[in-house]
């Protein structure tokens, strides 16, 4: 979408807007996302935002779904072997642990403790994200399954599972702002290697 009719897109406004809303988002939670602050921190005029995103709704859902896509990048490749589907969970943990441990997902599980939220919003990053997430685990996992590559005849269970197995307390743990081992790369890696093998096993079929 152009800035002027006849105008090319300018990508670098397209990324300071959604830079400045994930920034708003994770550190103050989702009501301090408005059109307003947003064209403020990106330095451009409301207008240009209403050009990218017709309402906060969609700017909102874009910056989550933006996260939700790097989160499970490798999920997107198809396993052929089962080292490949390995190594793609391996990695997949690795991200949302990576996520979750971090200080982004940290400062906005404080903000949402800190100050009530308008449901409608909690809802949409829900679906944007966490269920999101889910829903491509689990036709990952059943694509892996028709591959013969692992035994989950109820792909939506395994997946919870997965992720239940990923994150652990480390929720619990940020909401008590305990420090968390994870956001240490080494431990991460060794926590991803663990909780695939596990569960892996657990779906092994034999």
């Amino acid at each position: 979408m152009s800035d002027k009719p006849g105008r090319p897109a300018d990508p670098a406004k397209d990324r300071a807007i959604l830079a400045a809303a994930h920034a708003l988002l994770f550190g103050s939670g989702p009501r301090a996302v408005t059109m307003e602050a947003v064209a403020r921190r990106a330095g451009v005029s409301k207008v240009t935002v209403y050009r990218r995103f017709p309402n906060r709704q969609a700017l909102l859902e874009a910056v989550v779904q933006q996260e939700a896509v790097d989160i499970h990048r490798a999920l997107l490749e198809t396993p052929q072997t089962t080292a490949d589907l390995q190594d793609q969970l391996t990695r997949f943990v690795e991200s949302l642990v990576a996520f979750v441990c971090g200080p982004h997902h940290l400062r906005f599980m404080q903000a949402l403790a800190e100050l009530p939220q308008k449901k409608q919003d909690m809802m949409r990053i829900y679906r944007n994200g966490p269920e999101e997430t889910h829903r491509v685990l689990a036709e990952y996992l059943d694509e892996a399954r028709r591959r013969g590559l692992v035994a989950c005849p109820q792909p939506y269970e395994s997946a919870e599972m997965l992720l239940g197995l990923a994150l652990g307390i480390d929720l619990v743990r940020a909401l008590y702002r305990v420090a968390i081992d994870r956001q240490r790369p080494g431990a991460r890696h060794l926590h991803a290697q663990r909780v695939v093998g596990a569960f892996l096993r657990l779906h092994s079929g034999g």
